[in-house]
């Protein structure tokens, strides 16, 4: 990559077309071949910070861009001197990635000389002066579920200035696909689903997973809860539910794995739930090999990153029926109600307590998972920034 008079160029950058087709012998002129995507720039800003959830998603695409597309250059555009430092380091150690991208201040994103400016972060905060225009977007949620009618508003307009500008959406579900549509008014010729899929974690063996959780503070049994602790997470339920259980099952306990507010970490306390917050791959793994089952009580998902991530280690999935995770889940999950604890606390009783079913829900999860993988993923967003190359040079 160079600088042109103030602008940073992604190389190579071709955006009309990348071969010709020959035509058979006859009197036609060779056809030009569709246009594919050579250089983008990513909206980075995120990328060092969000260790789980979308900024998962980034890191898995990024390296599988680049095998995927032998040719093609990636402008990582980040926030501040640390960050391109950190991303500059991250680049040169990844055997894939070392040589085919380069990081960049943000303030040169809107400049970049590249065939698409991708924003996988839902919104876009700053637009191009030129070229093409992908958003991915994981959920609506800070529309749909906002508190306030200033948070809505402030989410309304950001949401609506970036689908404006993109050629082409990328959802994570059809059901996200499908609120989109609804609350944003996007045709669904602008919108692809691509479904995401979970990391292969480090595996040291069973005696290491119960070490990490000793030092967590956790011992088998228990039930594992995974993400954030939005209002939409129902952690509420939750917290009720396994009141419930400990009458019946006192040594089965939740354990709680993610961000935590401070007003989470003084409530939810009861002797049922062991919250341990953030935690590193290894212990995440660790956490959910040794669960009797993944709880998501969630009334609101894009798509349910851990509900992928519990199946493909083995791990019984209890989850609710709502938004995008009949989707995921298919027909490898305990199906309950969020909105009753009663209905929780059946699920989680019983298989916690019937080695049968769980490994019934074991098997179905494992083969549920094979239809998610991080190369399918990747294929397919590229894909839908070739769409939107080619729609905006037909525009």
């Amino acid at each position: 990559m160079r600088a042109v008079r103030g602008i940073v160029r992604i190389q190579p950058h071709r955006t009309v077309t990348d071969a010709t087709i020959a035509a058979p012998e006859s009197d036609r002129a060779p056809r030009a071949a569709r246009p594919v995507v050579r250089s983008i720039a990513v909206d980075a800003t995120r990328l060092r910070r969000d260790l789980r959830g979308i900024g998962r998603y980034v890191r898995a695409m990024l390296p599988r861009f680049a095998a995927l597309r032998p040719d093609l250059s990636l402008g990582l555009f980040v926030r501040n001197a640390d960050d391109l430092t950190a991303t500059r380091t991250w680049i040169a150690e990844h055997p894939v990635l070392r040589g085919r991208a380069e990081a960049h201040h943000a303030r040169h994103f809107a400049d970049a000389a590249a065939d698409v400016h991708w924003y996988p972060w839902n919104v876009a905060p700053a637009l191009p002066r030129r070229g093409t225009v992908v958003a991915t977007v994981h959920d609506i949620a800070p529309i749909v579920r906002a508190r306030f009618a200033w948070d809505r508003w402030k989410w309304t307009w950001r949401f609506h200035r970036t689908v404006r500008a993109a050629h082409m959406l990328v959802a994570d579900s059809a059901f996200t696909a499908h609120e989109v549509q609804r609350v944003l008014a996007v045709p669904s010729e602008r919108i692809r689903v691509v479904h995401l899929a979970a990391d292969a974690f480090p595996d040291a063996g069973h005696a290491d997973d119960l070490a990490r959780l000793e030092r967590l503070g956790v011992r088998p049994p228990f039930v594992l809860s995974v993400g954030a602790t939005d209002r939409r997470k129902n952690m509420g339920v939750l917290d009720e539910a396994m009141a419930r259980v400990s009458h019946h099952l006192p040594d089965l306990l939740c354990v709680q794995v993610g961000p935590r507010r401070r007003s989470r970490m003084t409530t939810g306390t009861a002797s049922a739930m062991r919250i341990v917050g953030r935690v590193d791959e290894a212990d995440l793994a660790a956490a959910y090999r040794c669960a009797e089952a993944l709880v998501l009580t969630s009334t609101y998902e894009g798509f349910g990153l851990p509900v992928v991530e519990a199946m493909q280690l083995g791990t019984p999935v209890i989850c609710a029926k709502t938004s995008s995770l009949p989707e995921v889940a298919g027909d490898a999950a305990w199906w309950i109600d969020p909105t009753d604890p009663a209905s929780v606390q059946a699920a989680i009783e019983a298989v916690a307590s019937d080695p049968a079913t769980r490994a019934r829900l074991r098997e179905a999860g494992l083969a549920q998972a094979t239809r998610f993988s991080w190369d399918r993923t990747a294929a397919h967003t590229l894909a839908a920034f070739d769409d939107a190359l080619r729609a905006r040079i037909a525009y």
